[in-house]
């Protein structure tokens, strides 16, 4: 009753040497030392501090008459001005301030990225992309011919037959060496960021969204925003490190006898058009992979999805039809993502042939339809390698004991016991 009519506000500290004793009036501040035999007494028995019943309280840290006390009065129960516990004292905390502190480390641990993956997970990318890009070389000369020279093969397998004809195995594995090196640096990056900014966004969308478990997503499913800017930030790593690669391996395809070599073409790339010669077809080339990737993604994960959700409502064991889900899923994700990136490979493979052509005179030469050129070819090519490449991923990670993609639609909800 005291305190609701502006008397004095009393708040003490204890320390070693002494207590110095703040009283509050109205705005202005008086401190005194007391010594540390010489307490005040602890505020009144039933008295209310801010009306609401709430009893005013003094917390006595360590054992005894030893000093170190701290006063919590009306104004929030703080206990010192760095909201530190007293270093004077050596109680232990109360048991609520035990339960806070276990649930922020549990909530903590269970927010904590599974770092021990990722490396795996990089490795299987490099693996997956390098040698199923290796495999399906003579396929990507077929394309590649077909669209710098138009109408020089019939069919796919007319092309190849020809070129294997002309010259021999070393013409239609030409460009093999780059195109390893390129997508083992690519496909690790494209496949381990992948999966890592996915995660980070998903712990960030779980603690941005709080406890609030009606708006969380489902464990492991983003919403496409996030999926997108996933796939998008991991192929710009990975197109960064691949292209002077795939500038070597075009110009070795298109124009044979520009080198022989990997080392010999790139360096003769550089000598006459400088870092222009590696990276000119930069534009082109994101235009042409960032869809590529997200789509490729996203409709496998969402295909994925799908799958494993209607299958295990049937009552099916997904586990022993993983695979089949995988093969599926990556075809339709391969012909959609081949669909939707060939304007930018047509575009990209018409400029490494003919050097400082920009983007606008490339696509004004080719024309609509033009953009189109070897698309036949190339939905084999891509469709056969992301297949693959799904396939000997999603190989590891189970391998690994790491769910694959849409697995967890497969989980069936666990039905509340009553009590």
């Amino acid at each position: 009753a005291a305190l609701n009519q502006r008397s004095p506000l009393l708040a003490a500290a204890r320390r070693e040497d002494g207590t110095r004793e703040h009283v509050e009036d109205g705005g202005a501040a008086a401190g005194r030392l007391r010594p540390p035999g010489d307490r005040p007494p602890l505020l009144g028995g039933g008295g209310s501090a801010d009306g609401s019943g709430a009893r005013t309280r003094r917390r006595l840290r360590g054992g005894g008459g030893a000093p170190g006390a701290l006063a919590s009065g009306a104004r929030g129960g703080r206990r010192d001005p760095q909201g530190r516990v007293d270093p004077g004292g050596g109680a232990p905390q109360s048991a609520e301030e035990a339960s806070i502190v276990a649930k922020g480390v549990s909530a903590g641990a269970k927010s904590a990225l599974d770092m021990s993956k990722y490396p795996k997970l990089f490795a299987a990318g490099g693996l997956c992309a390098s040698l199923t890009h290796y495999i399906t070389v003579p396929i990507d000369v077929v394309k590649t011919r077909q669209q710098v020279n138009p109408g020089e093969f019939t069919s796919l397998a007319a092309g190849i037959k020809s070129i294997f004809k002309a010259e021999g195995l070393k013409g239609i594995m030409r460009g093999a060496m780059p195109t390893t090196c390129g997508f083992l640096l690519q496909g690790s990056l494209k496949y381990g960021f992948y999966e890592f900014f996915k995660d980070n966004l998903a712990i960030h969308a779980q603690k941005s969204e709080g406890k609030d478990k009606k708006k969380q997503a489902p464990s492991g499913k983003l919403p496409i925003p996030q999926m997108i800017l996933s796939g998008a930030a991991a192929e710009v790593l990975g197109t960064t490190a691949l292209l002077p690669f795939e500038s070597t391996r075009i110009r070795m395809v298109a124009d044979p006898g520009f080198g022989t070599g990997m080392v010999q073409v790139m360096s003769r790339l550089v000598r006459k058009q400088g870092i222009k010669g590696l990276y000119g077809g930069l534009v082109p080339i994101m235009c042409k992979q960032i869809p590529f990737t997200i789509a490729q993604f996203l409709i496998f994960e969402f295909a994925a999805t799908a799958a494993y959700s209607a299958l295990s409502a049937q009552g099916l064991d997904t586990q022993k039809l993983g695979t089949g889900i995988t093969l599926g899923s990556g075809i339709i994700a391969g012909t959609t993502a081949s669909l939707i990136s060939q304007p930018g490979d047509t575009v990209l493979s018409v400029m490494s042939k003919a050097p400082g052509l920009s983007i606008g005179k490339a696509v004004k030469q080719l024309g609509p339809l033009g953009l189109f050129r070897g698309g036949s070819a190339r939905m084999v090519h891509v469709s056969s390698y992301v297949v693959a490449q799904f396939l000997i991923y999603d190989s590891i990670k189970r391998l690994c004991g790491i769910p694959v993609a849409g697995q967890q639609a497969a989980a069936k909800p666990q039905p509340a016991k009553k009590r």
